[in-house]
């Protein structure tokens, strides 16, 4: 068979996959466990989903190792766009830096399709530490090398990378003392075990008169933090640090498809009801293009990439 006529062959097969999709359920990979914001959020985006495009959207919980099982689970998948994933900060830009031989590539083993939102963590201290804004802080923790203590959820953790951009922006001293989750990081900064913690919302507006938010790692001021200024707005440059959800697809799934899934989970992103739903955990829908969503991912990758080698951080 001639290659222009092959060529042609395909293509056609390809358009003709693409306006059928989808024909059967989509399985939805959230590499976290049932139960936690992650998984509420992918299930709010796979039931509106369902419901618009006529198929079942299943959530498929496979968790451990920081998200990298489930991600790599589904970098192995089909690229037919019957397997989606809901990739994380963690799993996509901290994990490769600290893990050698991971069975993915945060940027060749995925196509992006869309980002579901984003948002800064807050630098958050206990009540009882005698310092108001960023300034009053560093003077502090520069008298003091070595003697404030910070938690995290856990060594690699984007609470404990938040806290070493931090250092490596400052110079500051700082201990780290990680927890097995943000929830008992917040018990331990709340009774005063821990000086201090990065924190992502709602975590800064739960336990008012019991900690104190300093500053956001962010480009701007959050809606329910508004007196509360951005490092940058305090004189402090080189301390952003975001965190990300994203839905991407297996390398390979046709281009076609990927657009066809950006529209519907465009629209999905912007129904009302799931913007109540995400405002009621304190975050944004922040849908885009599929190219808006990868140009992001290439410039914050090796954002987490540089700070966890200055800290000289290995996974355990």
């Amino acid at each position: 068979m001639r290659p222009i006529l092959l060529a042609c062959l395909i293509g056609t097969s390809s358009l003709a996959v693409a306006q059928s999709y989808p024909s059967r359920p989509i399985t939805f990979i959230v590499p976290f466990a049932a139960g936690g914001s992650i998984d509420v959020a992918g299930r709010q985006i796979a039931g509106r989903l369902s419901s618009l495009i006529g198929q079942s959207v299943l959530v498929d919980n496979k968790t451990g190792a920081g998200g990298t099982i489930g991600t790599g689970l589904a970098a192995r998948a089909a690229p037919d766009g019957y397997t989606m994933l809901l990739g994380t900060t963690s799993a996509l830009g901290v994990s490769p830096a600290m893990y050698r031989n991971l069975p993915y590539d945060p940027i060749k083993s995925f196509v992006p399709v869309i980002e579901v939102t984003r948002g800064p963590f807050v630098l958050t201290v206990r009540n009882s530490l005698p310092v108001r804004n960023v300034a009053e802080f560093l003077d502090y923790a520069r008298k003091s090398p070595g003697k404030l203590n910070f938690g995290s959820a856990g060594i690699g953790s984007v609470h404990h990378l938040a806290a070493e951009m931090l250092k490596q922006a400052t110079g500051i001293d700082m201990v780290h003392v990680p927890y097995k989750g943000s929830g008992p990081a917040y018990t331990a900064l709340m009774s005063g075990e821990v000086d201090l913690l990065f924190g992502s919302m709602p975590g800064p507006l739960l336990h008012p008169g019991k900690i104190r938010s300093i500053a956001v790692a962010g480009p701007k001021r959050l809606p329910g933090l508004a007196n509360v200024p951005t490092f940058a707005e305090e004189g402090l440059s080189g301390v952003e640090a975001v965190f990300f959800w994203a839905i991407l697809v297996p390398a390979g799934t046709p281009a076609d498809i990927v657009a066809k899934l950006n529209t519907a989970l465009g629209q999905t992103l912007r129904d009302s009801a799931l913007l109540a739903d995400f405002a009621n955990q304190s975050m944004d829908a922040t849908p885009g293009t599929p190219r808006e969503i990868a140009e992001f991912m290439a410039t914050e990758i090796p954002r987490w990439h540089k700070v966890v080698r200055g800290a000289g951080i290995k996974a355990e």
